[in-house]
């Protein structure tokens, strides 16, 4: 069987203290269908990530998310991590790496609390989207429409809760919306 995503190159956005099983679950089905992972981040050499417990595994960072440019992946995803989403949120190249995506509607995937970091960059106004039920509140101060489903895709931005046994499913549904928007008529657009 042929990978649906060979050639496609996604940006992984994350600082030290990503969630790093949500990170594992959707590199592994991504790789899976022949996607190239990068990981772009504020740190530099090495990310680590948390498990839950404690400190995680050390990733090496592919890019600095100051020189980074959206231009240059077909899609970014961004694995929650209380951790991790403090540091991304502190800086405008956050802001501006995101805004790419969407103006170019290419997909956005937002894992778990991640959709915190939507509503912290602006990026969430108007938008349908979903994720742990702590971070409602927050989408919906900053303009976001609140699912009350779980997940929610809003054109090519899938957001939603991870918790459990729903990390399969998200990771399900997001594999699906990358090979969707990688279809011939979707590039052609």
């Amino acid at each position: 069987m042929a990978k649906q995503l060979q050639s496609r190159k996604i940006a992984v956005l994350i600082s030290n203290g990503f969630n790093e099983n949500e990170f594992l679950s959707i590199q592994k089905a991504m790789l899976a269908e022949g996607a190239s992972l990068r990981i772009v981040s504020t740190d530099s050499g090495l990310v680590n990530g948390w498990d839950g417990k404690g400190w995680g595994h050390n990733f090496a960072i592919d890019a600095q998310l100051n020189s980074a440019l959206g231009i240059d992946y077909d899609a970014v995803i961004i694995p929650g991590g209380q951790r991790s989403l403090d540091k991304l949120k502190l800086t405008a190249h956050s802001r501006r790496f995101i805004g790419s995506f969407l103006a170019a509607m290419k997909p956005v995937i937002c894992m778990g609390d991640a959709v915190q970091l939507l509503a912290q960059t602006d990026h969430v106004t108007g938008k349908t989207v979903a994720g742990p039920e702590a971070k409602r509140a927050m989408a919906e101060t900053a303009g976001g429409v609140w699912s009350e489903a779980g997940m929610a895709t809003d054109g090519l931005l899938l957001t939603g809760d991870v918790e459990g046994d729903k990390l399969s499913a998200f990771v399900a549904t997001a594999v699906e919306m990358m090979v969707g928007s990688a279809s011939p008529l979707k590039q052609a657009a």
